[in-house]
C-alpha cells in the first residue's frame, strides 16, 4: 500500500504547477496563453521575467528531486522509485490542476537524476551542451539530448531495468517535444 501511494504522491507532486503559479503571481499571467504556452521556465522567462522564471526551475528541480528521496526512503523496491520518477515527470507534463496541460519535464528530469544518479544527468547535458551547439535551440536540443538518457543508464549500470526505465522516460520527454520537432520540418524554425 505503501508504494501505491508513494507513486500517487509522486505524480501529485508534479503536477504542481509552478510556472503558472509564479507567473499568476508576479506578473498577473497566465502562462498557457502567452509565448509558446509551455508550463515550464524557458516560457516563464520570456512571459515573466528572471525571478519567476528562476523559481519555477528550482521548484521543478525540487519535486523531481523530492519524489525520488521520499519514494527511496519509504520504499527498497527499485519498480517503485523508478515509477516516483516517471510518474513526477509524467505529472508535470500533464497535471491534473492544469486539465492536463504542463510543461516538457527537463527541469523535473534534472531533478530526479540528481537524487537517483547524478553522475547520468552529467553526461546527458554534455550530449544537449553539443546539440545545443549544433542548433542553437537550447530548448530543442536538451529534448534531444533524453534520447541519450536510455543508453548513458545501460552503459551506466548494465541492468534492463534501468534501460527500460531510460526508454519511457525518454519517450515521456521527446512526446513532449514533437512540435518543435514539426517546427523544424515545416520550416517555422531553421538550425542556425
Amino acid at each position: 500500500m505503501t508504494g501505491i501511494l508513494t507513486v500517487f504522491f509522486a505524480f501529485l507532486l508534479g503536477s504542481f504547477p509552478s510556472a503558472y503559479l509564479f507567473g499568476r503571481f508576479f506578473k498577473k499571467v497566465d502562462i498557457r496563453k502567452v509565448g509558446s504556452g509551455n508550463v515550464g521556465g524557458i516560457n516563464t522567462y520570456r512571459a515573466a521575467g528572471f525571478l519567476p522564471a528562476l523559481l519555477t526551475v528550482t521548484c521543478d528541480i525540487a519535486k523531481g528531486a523530492l519524489a525520488v528521496v521520499l519514494a527511496s526512503a519509504l520504499n527498497s523496491d527499485p519498480v517503485i522509485i523508478f515509477m516516483s520518477g516517471l510518474l513526477v515527470i509524467f505529472g508535470h507534463n500533464y497535471s491534473i490542476f492544469l486539465r492536463f496541460r504542463g510543461g516538457k519535464g527537463l527541469a523535473t528530469t534534472f531533478g530526479v537524476f540528481i537524487a537517483l544518479s547524478p553522475l547520468t544527468i552529467m553526461y546527458v547535458i554534455l550530449v544537449a551542451i553539443i546539440l545545443t551547439v549544433i542548433i542553437r535551440d537550447i530548448n530543442t536540443a536538451f529534448g534531444s539530448a533524453a534520447l541519450s538518457i536510455p543508453v548513458v543508464l545501460y552503459f551506466q549500470y548494465q541492468q534492463f531495468d534501468w534501460l527500460f526505465f531510460g526508454l519511457i522516460l525518454a519517450a515521456i520527454i521527446v512526446v513532449k517535444h514533437i512540435p518543435d520537432y514539426q517546427a523544424y520540418k515545416q520550416g517555422r524554425r531553421k538550425i542556425k
